[in-house]
């Protein structure tokens, strides 16, 4: 499985020299590979949930998990209701942290205090790198709620900082630096700087991130003889993935007669933070769990 997100990664990085080498601003395209890439990967590394938290599922489990789930959805949404400002920031944080934690899953780290400022500097880092890479796109989708546009004397200063504090944290820590670090740190960041936001945000979002993670998901359910293989595997994907995907659009369309682009977008990253949230808990939790040998242990 190694060697499939190594191909997706080669190809994410040739999304990208086409978009920087060509000029394209072809925004149609843009979301069509934004789009290809969100639904067959992006949304559904997420729509397991209920089986990484509990392979062995009954019925009162997985009520208390849709309980649970939903109730966190909730909580967020009445947070972007009552403090955007709030909401938006603790999107970008959880976000940084739960990406950053993307590149240290085949490692066996226990840093105590260290773990979340490595994972939260990685994380940041290369957020920084894709949302100052378009930075006029990031400040119109962000202007109903934040203006960051104090930000844009200061951004070289910024992602070298994140970067700084990511190999420093490292570093102290003692993990050694893998050729997988090297492409993280200084080939990757120059193609989703020059990329497109969208293009930049797809394919770290889909090939460095939900592909991990969607294969760490398949290597620890594999253990489960009801979960094994990759048709089974497909078909668990599927329910929670149909109902998000019909679910964010169906209220982007009630929207879209009403609401300019950049709301629209804004519209778009509020829902995915919304399911989001509680996501980010739940695998942070499998992650740690996911490394033990005993596939029954919950």
């Amino acid at each position: 499985m190694k060697s499939v997100e190594s191909y997706f990664k080669i190809l994410g990085i040739l999304i990208c020299l086409g978009f920087i080498l060509s000029g394209s601003t072809n925004v149609l395209a843009q979301l069509g590979v934004f789009g290809v890439i969100l639904l067959t990967i992006g949304i559904p590394h997420g729509a397991i949930d209920h089986l990484t938290s509990q392979p062995r599922q009954t019925r009162k489990s997985f009520v208390k998990f849709l309980i649970v789930y939903l109730g966190l959805i909730i909580l967020y949404l009445g947070l972007w209701f009552s403090a955007p400002k709030l909401a938006v920031l603790l999107f970008l944080a959880f976000s940084a942290y739960h990406f950053g934690q993307t590149h240290y899953l085949n490692r066996s780290i226990n840093l105590g205090w260290k773990e979340p400022l490595l994972f939260v500097s990685r994380g940041f880092f290369l957020l920084s790198v894709i949302l100052f890479g378009s930075f006029d796109t990031t400040l119109q989708i962000l202007s109903p709620i934040l203006s960051i546009a104090f930000l844009e004397p200061y951004q070289f200063y910024v992602m070298l900082s994140f970067l700084g504090l990511t190999i420093l944290v490292q570093f102290t820590s003692k993990i050694s630096f893998s050729r997988s670090d090297l492409l993280d740190l200084l080939v990757l960041p120059f193609l989703l700087y020059f990329s497109p936001l969208f293009i930049s945000f797809a394919v770290y979002f889909g090939f460095w991130h939900s592909l991990p993670s969607m294969i760490t998901e398949y290597d620890y359910l594999s253990r489960f003889p009801q979960f094994r293989g990759t048709k089974k595997f497909i078909t668990q994907l599927l329910p929670f993935s149909l109902i998000s995907i019909v679910g964010i659009a169906l209220i982007l369309f009630l929207g879209i007669n009403t609401l300019e682009m950049g709301e629209l977008t804004l519209l778009f990253f509020v829902l995915i933070s919304l399911i989001s949230f509680p996501h980010v808990i739940y695998m942070d939790s499998f992650f740690k769990k996911s490394a033990k040998t005993d596939p029954y242990s919950t």
